[in-house]
């Protein structure tokens, strides 16, 4: 979910009715916010249009912080004055590719390049033409995917005319990571009946079948809806169109996450499946976390591995979610927001941690050296 706007200007009925005034104080927690850990360097070009932006080096064996600790989990490697909500990297054999919901207004689907240098170019429009059934300005979560040397996208979009608002999501190709990618004329899910579709990802098997693993919008208005769902379904090898129906993968069912789960992403590694979600009182709260649990295969079902959250608030950062998790070579890493930035900007940074695997659960941030 999600552009940085006033609880009570988007979707999610938790806060639907808070003035202006509490949506104000509830995001100035973020500024002068008292917390640990060293920030990023000031280095690499300027987003056009707006001032310098932080940065730090691309993650890997050479780029990893020598002390990474679960207080201080990873690298706050983006942050301020955009916003980088549902961050996603995916690389190829020459550069890593970061999709984000709208850090620009005018710009659909955010794509940045990086490359060995360490630093991320200008945003780019991946999308710079979105399909008839979108509105424009509320296109969030994207995230490409190669598939037999052709791209595919996957956003969700504002089903436009809904009112209340209604997203879907679409898919969209292109020759390269980058676009310009042009969208397929209807939703690939649209789940109205379920308050809509967000927040799509791929998961590719051990055997190379590809899967959709997305959330049903719910929460959008639960009293009509119900709780929200992760739900998991197969793609075909070009990643065009879905297989069979889609299967209800894993639902709420701890304290923490007060009913609302979302952003899910799938990874295998050791024989087992993983699924990592957020989960919460919303983005911009300090209670908003990242959770994990395991799965008999893509099709689940999964269940939560612990009764606390994978990764919550911490000292590089309240409110850490809207996860996914990318792998270089043998590494794996999660990239994340946390509500606010170290460096007191109320605009959600970009952060990334390294994930071990072993005999247990996953773990965020352990101590390791390069």
């Amino acid at each position: 979910m999600r552009k940085r706007t006033p609880p009570e200007s988007r979707r999610g009925g938790s806060l639907r009715g808070v003035d202006t005034a509490l949506a104000v104080a509830v995001f100035s927690l973020c500024v002068g916010a008292s917390v640990g850990g060293s920030g990023p360097s000031r280095s690499g070009a300027s987003v056009p249009g707006v001032a310098a932006t932080h940065r730090s080096p691309l993650p890997g064996r050479s780029a990893t912080p020598t002390a990474i600790t679960r207080g201080e989990p990873g690298n706050e490697v983006l942050a301020g004055p955009l916003d980088w909500g549902d961050p996603a990297i995916v690389h190829d054999d020459t550069a890593f590719y970061l999709y984000s919901t709208q850090p620009l207004p005018w710009v659909n689907v955010a794509v940045e390049v990086g490359g060995s240098g360490g630093t991320w170019g200008p945003v780019q429009d991946a999308l710079p033409t979105l399909p008839s059934w979108a509105q424009s300005g509320e296109t969030w979560s994207p995230e490409a995917h190669q598939f037999d040397g052709r791209w595919v996208l996957y956003f969700a979009a504002q089903i436009r005319g809904t009112d209340p608002a209604v997203h879907c999501i679409g898919d969209a190709v292109a020759a390269g990571p980058t676009g310009p990618f042009l969208p397929a004329a209807v939703p690939l899910v649209c789940q109205r009946a379920l308050g809509g579709s967000i927040d799509p990802r791929v998961y590719v098997s051990p055997s190379g079948s590809p899967y959709l693993v997305w959330k049903s919008d719910n929460n959008s208005d639960p009293s009509r809806y119900g709780p929200p769902v992760i739900w998991s379904q197969r793609l075909t090898g070009d990643g065009l169109r879905l297989l069979g129906a889609p299967t209800s993968i894993f639902t709420a069912d701890r304290a923490w996450q007060q009913t609302l789960i979302e952003a899910p992403d799938m990874v295998t590694v050791g024989g087992r499946t993983w699924l990592f979600y957020s989960a919460g009182g919303g983005f911009w709260a300090a209670d908003y976390a990242i959770g994990v649990a395991r799965c008999a295969g893509p099709l689940g079902p999964c269940a939560d591995v612990r009764d606390t959250p994978l990764l919550a608030s911490n000292a590089q950062g309240q409110g850490p979610g809207e996860s996914s998790v990318f792998s270089q070579g043998d590494h794996y890493w999660l990239v994340y927001n946390p509500s606010c930035s170290v460096q007191g900007s109320t605009a959600r940074p970009m952060a990334i941690a390294p994930l071990e695997f072993g005999s247990g659960s996953p773990v965020v941030g352990t101590d390791r050296s390069t």
